[in-house]
């Protein structure tokens, strides 16, 4: 955690640096969407939670500098419990971000930056509850023109899922009881495969 928190420091300190020195600078806006995938969770009584994948959208909104981006990032998915479709999960990601582009041909460039911020994970079951999130992400970029940017990115997102929530759940580690959702320092890792439009200006 402390090496992605280091290299989310360096991408905003980078921008920021170039920042007075810039001949390049604007704002982008973006829209996308595609598909997420979700790795299993493990209750605190060792229940399996299998969510399944799922599709997502979002918009986010950076600060252009040079080569550098930051900004906002914003992003929402539904999925279900793999064994019983009633049990529904919401997602909403609201991130940090910085990235580096590194230009590759004429209108074609590539991306990597770090994002880090909260996750509101909302339940049908339970109440809703923000964790700390945080991960990496890389994409193409390509210009079409007049300001209009399409691309394609994959996102590694961590949620450091640690809760009191208690749903036919006890304390009583004797029990059989499943604890269907109690987590205790569980990280969710999901993928995001995206591919959106964004307009610089």
């Amino acid at each position: 955690m402390k090496t992605l928190l280091g290299i989310i420091t360096t991408l905003g300190l980078f921008s920021a640096s170039h920042y007075t020195h810039a001949a390049d600078t604007g704002f982008a806006i973006s829209a996308f969407s595609g598909y997420s995938t979700n790795h299993d969770l493990q209750t605190t009584k060792e229940f399996k939670v299998d969510l399944e994948d799922s599709s997502h959208f979002g918009v986010s909104a950076d600060r252009v500098v040079n080569n550098t981006r930051y900004g906002l990032f914003y992003s929402f998915n539904e999925t279900e419990f793999a064994d019983n479709e009633i049990a529904k999960v919401d997602m909403e990601y609201l991130l940090f971000q910085s990235a580096i582009e590194i230009p590759i041909y004429d209108n074609l460039s590539s991306y990597v930056g770090a994002h880090i911020g909260v996750n509101r994970v909302t339940p049908n079951f339970a109440e809703a509850d923000d964790f700390f999130a945080s991960g990496l992400f890389t994409g193409l970029d390509y210009n079409i023109g007049a300001g209009f940017h399409a691309f394609t990115e994959l996102r590694w997102m961590a949620t450091i899922v640690k809760n009191t929530s208690h749903v036919v759940c006890d304390d009583d580690p004797q029990t059989q009881d499943n604890c269907i959702w109690h987590f205790d320092g569980d990280v969710l890792n999901q993928f995001q495969l995206s591919a959106g439009l964004n307009y610089r200006f």
